[in-house]
């Protein structure tokens, strides 16, 4: 590990000593400990996830743990060494499920085993060198730390879980669970499952029965416009072109929001048009360089996090996450760029 890989590990140990040593008691390497931090104890009894049933430790490039990974009786969570939640769902499955040995993870959606000499991921089967692992978890760390110093659930207001609730407010339709994206491509395919989602709820006339009945040859087709770890303005401009060419067809011009606060856009969105957007997720490694740390998934949800005293605690993006599974709730702090139609 480098220097910096050092510095940041030592002020990931630093937070864990400092701020769950008064609420619960993590589990070491290789040994479980069913109990949860307060804070994500407040959250799965909100979300109705039942009692926990295993709990996983999730390594980084030092081997050292990082994160867990908690299997509920509905759903999984997984949060950092801080008690923060960075990912959960109430409905699917653990990623990590039915597995055994060591585990790891790189942030949101990055779920990783270790083969004799690398890393695989479970998703997309891409494998990763030393190297690069050490690179993405460096960036995950780094997140986290961020995460800890941004977070503003207040511990009174996590303790106080007599009261804590959860408000979710989705689009009225599901998104289309598509599984294509193997080399980069998740801007194409979160661009495919929005284009399927306006055919589906909001206009049938947006794609062909060609396209809309085989959604892989779209993926395909659009694969042709929108380039691997693209941009904003690369989706913009594939979807325009797309639609020039008759690929598609949509009212408004795709377009993006690039704010600072893309969760309050995509909030805005449901409830003033029922419509998903496309969301860029950070510190997501797509193990392509500096420029490949970024995963594109489609928002069609979100969800509120309030105290006792009604007070707005926390908050997650609900979103399909490019590899076959809807309902992954995100932490907000994980959001950039997004784009819409």
């Amino acid at each position: 590990m480098n220097i910096k890989g050092r510095v940041l590990a030592m002020v990931s140990a630093c937070v864990v000593i400092f701020s769950q040593s008064s609420i619960a008691t993590f589990a070491l390497d290789n040994q479980e400990v069913l109990t949860l931090p307060t804070s994500v104890s407040d959250l799965t009894s909100a979300e109705n996830m039942g009692q926990v049933v295993k709990i996983h430790n999730l390594h980084g490039a030092d081997e050292g743990t990082i994160a867990f990974c908690a299997e509920m009786e509905s759903g999984y969570v997984i949060y950092d060494l801080s008690g923060n939640t960075i990912e959960y769902s109430p409905t699917s499955s653990s990623p990590y499920s039915d597995l055994q040995g060591d585990l790891y993870y790189a942030g949101p959606l990055e779920y990783l085993t270790k083969t004799s000499t690398d890393y695989k991921n479970l998703r997309t089967g891409e494998i990763l060198t030393d190297e690069q692992f050490n690179e993405v978890t460096e960036s995950f760390t780094n997140e986290s730390i961020k995460l800890s110093s941004t977070n503003f659930m207040s511990s009174s207001a996590s303790r106080a879980n007599s009261g804590f609730r959860t408000a979710v407010s989705k689009v009225s339709g599901t998104p289309r669970k598509l599984n294509y994206n193997t080399s980069n491509q998740c801007g194409a395919l979160a661009a495919v499952i929005n284009l399927c989602y306006i055919d589906d709820y909001k206009d049938n006339n947006c794609l062909s029965d060609s396209y809309s009945n085989n959604p892989r040859s779209l993926f395909n087709t659009l694969n042709n416009y929108i380039p691997r770890e693209t941009s904003r303005n690369g989706i913009i401009n594939g979807l325009s072109n797309a639609k020039k060419d008759k690929i598609c067809s949509f009212t408004s011009s795709p377009d993006a929001y690039y704010g600072g606060d893309s969760w309050g856009f995509c909030f805005y969105r449901i409830l003033t048009s029922n419509s998903p957007t496309i969301l860029l997720i950070i510190k997501h490694p797509n193990y392509g360089g500096a420029k490949g740390r970024n995963h594109w998934v489609l928002t069609y949800g979100i969800v509120q996090c309030f105290d006792n005293n009604n007070k707005l605690v926390d908050k997650y993006f609900i979103v399909n996450d490019g590899y076959g599974k809807n309902d992954i709730r995100i932490h907000y702090t994980y959001q950039d760029d997004c784009v819409y139609i």
